[in-house]
């Protein structure tokens, strides 16, 4: 049966209208063969709040339904964060726990709360190595003996002298080492390293003068033969002189030269 006005939205209807025109409310033929008895419920005075309560009622229940979705989501986000949310307090700060500091155990928590627990990774360091393990430097081996070498050479000729003697001595001990040049006067010795001091070296070959030329000089090959000759007199002349005195500094090998004057 049609009603006067519409229950949805009030507009007035005609009596053959099946539907209203402005809403989706429809008003289908009653029930029973068409005999004109009108439904209880749609003759009620609260039939036309039916369909605005529905309506109104399900976009809450969305709107409710929505929010709560939201407010969820945003505990579980703060719960991640801040695991004491739900107990409304905030933990302190993680901080490294200093080495060899007494740990608090979870029974000191208070009863009525649950102990929260914070784990932080502490970098650990490398122990450091004694000093008595400390990688050094090892120290240079120690020299266990003098190498000597080097010629004796005619002091006017520069021509090398075969056969010479070498005497090395020990002032201290007396001890003494002997080596003779060979064809191309060379000469090698090994003698033991002497503590802050050096061999006393004498030279001694027939026709010459026992004074020879101090091997610390140098430049005795430039000087001309004139010059070299009367330094030659001169040590032939002289009745002494003070022998030279070599040491080595190290393992490597010392060379030395000796130029003998021949005697007058």
């Amino acid at each position: 049966m049609t009603p006067s006005t519409c229950p949805g939205c009030g507009t007035k209807l005609q009596p053959d209208m099946l539907a209203c025109p402005n809403c989706p409310m429809s008003f289908p033929e009653d029930e029973g063969g068409g005999s004109g008895a009108a439904n209880p419920l749609k003759e009620s005075k609260y039939y036309q709040f039916v369909f605005p309560v529905v309506f109104f009622g399900a976009i809450g229940m969305i709107i409710w339904y929505l929010g709560s979705g939201l407010m969820h989501l945003g505990e579980a986000n703060n719960q991640i964060e801040n695991p004491n949310f739900l107990t409304g307090k905030s933990s302190p700060p993680p901080t490294a726990r200093a080495a060899g500091a007494d740990e608090k155990s979870s029974a000191e928590a208070a009863p009525d709360e649950a102990p929260v627990v914070s784990i932080t990774r502490v970098e650990e360091e490398a122990p450091s190595r004694p000093a008595s393990q400390a990688r050094r430097t090892p120290p240079p081996a120690a020299v266990t003996e003098w190498r000597l070498r080097g010629a004796v050479y005619d002091l006017t000729t520069l021509k090398p002298i075969r056969g010479a003697q070498l005497t090395f001595a020990d002032e201290t001990t007396n001890r003494t080492i002997t080596t003779r040049s060979d064809s191309a006067g060379r000469y090698r010795v090994i003698v033991p390293p002497l503590d802050g001091r050096g061999y006393a070296v004498a030279v001694d070959k027939n026709g010459y003068a026992p004074n020879y030329l101090d091997p610390g000089t140098e430049g005795v090959r430039e000087k001309e033969a004139s010059e070299r000759k009367s330094i030659a007199r001169d040590l032939a002349s002289t009745l002494s002189a003070a022998p030279a005195t070599i040491q080595s500094a190290s393992a490597e090998p010392l060379v030395t030269d000796f130029y003998l004057a021949p005697r007058p």
